[in-house]
Parts: structure tokens; sequence; C-alpha cells
């Protein structure tokens, strides 16, 4: 058992539960460093996080497994079962924190309208707001499932490997509670609702030229030059890009060149130059790929190697999803919803494009991946509140 008070709710013989201080376990989980070693090598990982998440949640009655194929950085797969044929509800997170001088304290300091620490808003917060209201909600009719993943902060590893193993489960089950029939993601939003988010796209663009003396380059091809007429290309593909019909929650696209390397000495005629260039994408964008390869043909680039490309993200608003979570931040702050597009990227994209309709929803604060990284306790309590009138809401007898 963990340290902290079991929420509200009913155990596996259904008695009722005292309820869980949300503050007191955002702070247990900011506590335990889970950079993520890709951003940082030597960071810590989400072993030790995945771990006391797990139990804690095993605790009080859920039916908990680690998946991924490393078992030094595995996300949570956790399901509350409901009592009959209604709506499977996910609740989604992500474990991992991008490290920093903030990483791994939990404490609240001397203000305890507040939990700081690197991970508490993005997003400790969130994923304690989802296990207490997972645990506290009185006997849902359909399941309640709990999708933690590893790597979000770089690969979206854990994320995938969640979804694939949902599928898994469905199709080994005739439950037709197995497969969820809606998300929400708890990355931090200020308790707005979060419809739309972009995509984006890295592509890693190699000129090739051929080495001289510096003192004759005539006898050389010029790498870097190349490269240069393909940036020339690329600052007017960024205007026309940036002119284009604007998304009402998104405004527009965008395309920025992240990276150069080029040339070997101040004596010597490159004979190679690389690239890396980044298109934010807007729901409905065709894959931007063909069209850079137009952009940059002129140039004549050796190679457009595609390195990692997510999917933009759009709800309807008129789902049953959306309309639940907009009405349960009404209530609970007793003031309507803002709706947000936000411009980067999170895991809800994957969600989406595995066919369930998301939104999200998560803690105020602020600071995410800064070194003073904080998260409302009052705006967890809020949230929580949200949750488990989503799950009583959503998950419905009658839903299916």
């Amino acid at each position: 058992m963990t340290g902290d008070a079991p929420a509200t709710g009913r155990g596996e013989q259904g008695e009722r539960m005292p309820r869980a201080d949300v503050a007191a376990l955002t702070r247990r989980l900011t506590a335990i460093d889970a950079t993520n070693p890709s951003l940082v090598p030597g960071g810590s990982g989400e072993r030790e996080l995945a771990g006391v998440i797990a139990e804690w949640l095993a605790d009080r009655g859920l039916e908990v497994r680690l998946v991924g194929a490393d078992p030094a950085r595995p996300s949570v797969l956790a399901r509350r079962r409901g009592t009959g044929a209604g709506r499977t509800l996910l609740l989604a997170g992500h474990l991992d924190t991008v490290g920093g001088s903030g990483a791994g304290d939990g404490m609240s300091g001397p203000d305890p309208d507040r939990v700081v620490g690197r991970g508490a808003y993005d997003m400790a917060g969130g994923l304690a707001a989802a296990m207490t209201a997972a645990a506290a909600a009185s006997d849902p009719a359909g399941d309640v499932v709990l999708a933690f993943a590893a790597d979000e902060e770089f690969g979206s590893v854990g994320m995938e490997e969640l979804l694939a193993a949902i599928d898994a489960d469905a199709a080994a089950s005739a439950d037709p509670c197995a497969r969820p029939d809606a998300a929400v993601v708890l990355e931090p939003t200020d308790l707005g609702v979060t419809l739309a988010h972009r995509g984006f796209a890295w592509y890693r663009i190699e000129y090739e030229g051929l080495a001289a003396h510096g003192s004759q380059p005539e006898l050389g091809v010029d790498a870097i030059d190349r490269a240069l007429d393909g940036l020339v290309a690329l600052r007017a593909f960024t205007g026309e890009v940036a002119a284009r019909p604007r998304h009402p929650l998104l405004g527009a696209g965008s395309v920025r060149v992240a990276t150069i390397e080029g040339g070997t000495d101040a004596a010597t005629v490159a004979d190679r130059c690389v690239i890396v260039v980044e298109r934010r994408t807007l729901p409905g964008d065709a894959d931007p790929g063909p069209e850079l390869g137009s952009v940059l043909a002129p140039s004549r680039p050796a190679r457009i190697v595609p390195l990692v490309a997510r999917p933009a993200m759009e709800a309807d608003a008129d789902s049953p999803i959306a309309r639940i979570v907009l009405e349960q931040v009404g209530r609970a702050t007793g003031a309507p919803a803002a709706l947000r597009g936000d411009p980067w990227w999170t895991d809800a994209g994957l969600i989406a494009e595995a066919g369930i309709p998301v939104v999200l929803v998560g803690p105020v604060g602020g600071g995410a991946h800064a070194d003073v990284e904080w998260v409302s306790t009052e705006s967890l309590e809020s949230l929580v509140d949200v949750l488990e009138e989503t799950i009583r809401a959503f998950c419905d007898e009658n839903g299916r």
C-alpha cells in the first residue's frame, strides 16, 4: 500500500473508502525522477514511477499491468471494470519528463496552493487526478481504462505500445467494453478543453558536393552553396504556408529550419551539408513530404529523409465526450469552458488516429519544461470532479 489515503470509491468488496488527497499524490509522483533518457543521456526513465502508479491502482482494485518492449521503460495499462455494458472511457497521460534542475523535488515550499517540481504540471497532476477519479467513480456501467505512456516527450513509443495492447485485448475478448469508445488526455490545459492540436513532421535534407582546396573552389562543388539555395526556397515556402487559410483554433501551420551542419574546415570546399526541417501541420493537411520535395527540388538535394511524422488532432465539439467534458468543466468552475487549440503535439494525435474520439483537459499551472514548474492544488480538486462526473455521464449503461 502507498502512504496516501485511499481514494473515495468502492473497493473489490464494494466498501466505501475515504477520498484521497490528490495534491499529496501529485507530490509523491512529482518527487520521482522520470527523466526521459532519450532526451537526457543517463536519465532515470519511467520504471520507478510506473511501478508506484501500478501498485497504487492495484491496491484500489483495478486490473493493472506494465506494457512495453523495454523493461526499463514500461507504460501502465489499468482497467476499472464496470457493472454492465456501458461505454468505455480511456484516461490517458504520460510518465516521462524532460529533466532539468527542477526534476523530481515534488515540494510545495511555503505555498500550500501549489505543488512545485519538474513534471508537476506536465504531467503528474493530470495522472494523479485520473488515478483518483478512476478509483473514486461510483460503480460505472462501462469500464474506465488508464493508459499512462513512457516516452511521450520524445518518440511516443509508449502510447503506440499501449494502443496495440488495447487492440490486442479487444481482439482476444468478446467483451464489448474492451475497446475505448472515447478518451480524455490529461495534458495541462489550465482547465480549458483542447479540441485540436497541430501535427508535425521532421526531415533531414542531405546535400552532396565535391571537396576541393579553398584556393581553387572552381575545382569542387560546394554543398553548402546548394543548401543555401534550399534555405532560400524554404524561406519563401514559410511565407506561403503562413498565408494559407487559418484554422479557427490553431492558426497557420509552419515551416522551420532546425539545424544546419556542413563543411570540414576553412580551407576546404564542403562536400556535404545537412539541414533538418520541421513542418507543423493542421488537421486535414496532406502528407507534407511530397510538397517539401517539390519546394526543394531546384536546389538538388541528394536525399530527403523522413525522420518522424505525427498527425494533427481535431475533435468534434458535438461528440458525446466533448459535450460531456465541456459541461463538466463549466459545472466545476462556474464558468463556460474555454475552447483551446494547442500548437504543440500530444499523444492525443495517436489516439485520434486509432479511431477513438478524444479531447484534452488538465490542471492549472505553469513552467512546463522549465526549471520552476508548478500546478495549482485547487485546480487538481476541480479536475478530479470533472473526471468523476465525466466517467459517470459517459460510462452510462444506455450509452452503447
